[in-house]
């Protein structure tokens, strides 16, 4: 009886084979259910193998049984195989060669998170070294990803791959993964006679999440919704995106939309309010930073230099008359509001590059403070760029019973990290301030440059120590 084998996804294509000749060093045994038979391994491939029994052994198989395998290539190195039987036939020596299709699990992988696809030019690129096969590697390219792992297709088709097996494998991010532990399953063969597999990493650790969160955003376009659907984080976006001040009517109508959505979103409009209400008396003599991702803008603030009688600041209307007593001079000031930046971008470090480009604005004319207004809820991330709280409240000027805090930023602290940890300043604000240092818009005092360094230094060996661990 001729036995209709299917092969894994597509029937009728040809298994790959590698012919084993001479002493080869594989260790081969059959496992039965009462006992173990010591085999020759002739042909194998990720798809199927090949034995050879004696003629006593042999006989307790047919076509269509299944066998089952323990592989060993290397000491400490060993594979259970399961295959279909689909031939059994004479051999050399009065022995029976006994030809298999490996049997593969055909699950998804990815369980319930929405992965990620590539198209071709967005492929994300590797290399896989083989476990037992002497210096053999493959490339392949990314299909899919997720925290779980990742289908990895066009891996030459005589490349062994096994179900459980674990290989080392490279992944060309922008710093590059090296040496990633990952294990193999739900293999099978492409439409083009390619091997595809997925790849689940042991241990990926947190640098290299976020290298394969920034693949996806930055070359794969994808926005943090769907990174965070595929069970990836995201917060370090800032080098990805660009940042520059409104120069055209559709810009300034763009930043007016996005304003609108953020105070829907808190409940503080209604979502189809004309746009025309979002606009400031400083609009006119302010400088609005906006944020673009994939041609989009998904950020904006305002940044004025007030001039006493002329130009106001926003929170001249706002702040109680007492309150300007504890302000700094009026011509030290710039006031950074109407921060707004979409609900799924707000976890990243967006913000970071808001203030940045603010302060870099800020000390070029010679200003020494940035005060900005904070919800009670953002506080703690203001606190964290080196914002320290005024101990002045005021009420939100569209919801009288939201209480804003003012919280100012001073030169020092933005120049060279005063009152900051080093780590965190030279994170937040180091590159910022040696850029302007390199262009001559500030100079350091020699006990600022020390400091500096230090910082720089600090932040060099923590990170540094970081990724050490990570690995």
């Amino acid at each position: 009886m001729e036995f209709q084998t299917r092969f894994i996804r597509h029937e009728d294509r040809r298994i790959a084979r590698q012919s084993l000749t001479g002493k080869h060093g594989f260790r081969t045994i059959v496992l039965l259910t009462d006992e173990q038979i010591s085999a020759s391994l002739s042909d194998f491939s990720s798809l199927g193998f090949a034995i050879t029994l004696d003629k006593v052994h042999a006989e307790k198989f047919s076509v269509g049984d299944v066998i089952k395998l323990k592989v060993s290539p290397l000491l400490n190195h060993h594979y259970e195989v399961h295959g279909i039987i689909i031939d059994n036939q004479a051999w050399r020596k009065g022995l029976i060669k006994i030809s298999a299709v490996i049997e593969h699990q055909n699950t998804h992988p990815h369980d319930d998170l929405q992965e990620i696809t590539f198209t071709p030019e967005q492929s994300l690129k590797g290399v896989i070294a083989h476990p037992f096969l002497y210096k053999q590697s493959t490339n392949f390219e990314i299909e899919s990803l997720s925290s779980k792992g990742f289908f990895a297709t066009r891996i030459n088709s005589d490349f062994t791959l096994f179900e459980s097996m674990e290989v080392t494998f490279s992944i060309a991010t922008e710093h590059g993964l090296q040496d990633v532990r990952g294990r193999i399953s739900n293999l099978s063969l492409t439409s083009e006679n390619d091997v595809r597999c997925f790849i689940e990493p042991i241990a990926l650790s947190n640098f290299a999440g976020e290298e394969l969160a920034q693949h996806c955003f930055h070359f794969a376009q994808k926005t943090p919704l769907e990174i965070g659907k595929a069970g990836l984080t995201l917060k370090h976006i800032q080098p990805f995106v660009q940042y520059r001040f409104v120069e055209t009517q559709a810009e300034y109508e763009a930043v007016l939309k996005l304003r609108r959505k953020s105070y829907a979103r808190l409940g503080l409009c209604a979502k189809d309010e004309a746009i025309a209400r979002f606009a400031l008396e400083q609009d006119a003599y302010g400088r609005i930073l906006i944020v673009f991702h994939n041609a989009r803008v998904i950020g904006s603030a305002l940044l004025v230099f007030g001039e006493k009688g002329t130009k106001p600041f926003e929170f001249d209307t706002l702040l109680p008359t007492q309150a300007y007593s504890r302000l700094p001079r009026y011509i030290e000031i710039m006031e950074i509001t109407e921060i707004c930046i979409e609900g799924h971008y707000q976890d990243t470090d967006v913000i970071n590059g808001v203030f940045e480009s603010m302060y870099r604005e800020g000390l070029s004319a010679g200003k020494k403070y940035i005060l900005t207004g904070s919800s009670p809820e953002l506080m703690n991330r203001y606190r964290h760029l080196g914002f320290k709280s005024l101990n002045i409240s005021y009420s939100h000027p569209r919801n009288q019973s939201l209480v804003m805090q003012l919280m100012v930023l001073n030169e020092d602290t933005g120049m060279t990290g005063k009152g900051m940890s080093p780590v965190r300043w030279w994170e937040v604000w180091g590159y910022v301030s040696m850029y302007l240092y390199q262009r001559r818009i500030i100079e350091y005092k020699s006990t600022q440059k020390i400091r500096v360094s230090l910082n720089r230094f600090l932040y060099q060996l923590m990170r540094g120590f970081k990724r050490f661990i990570q690995r």
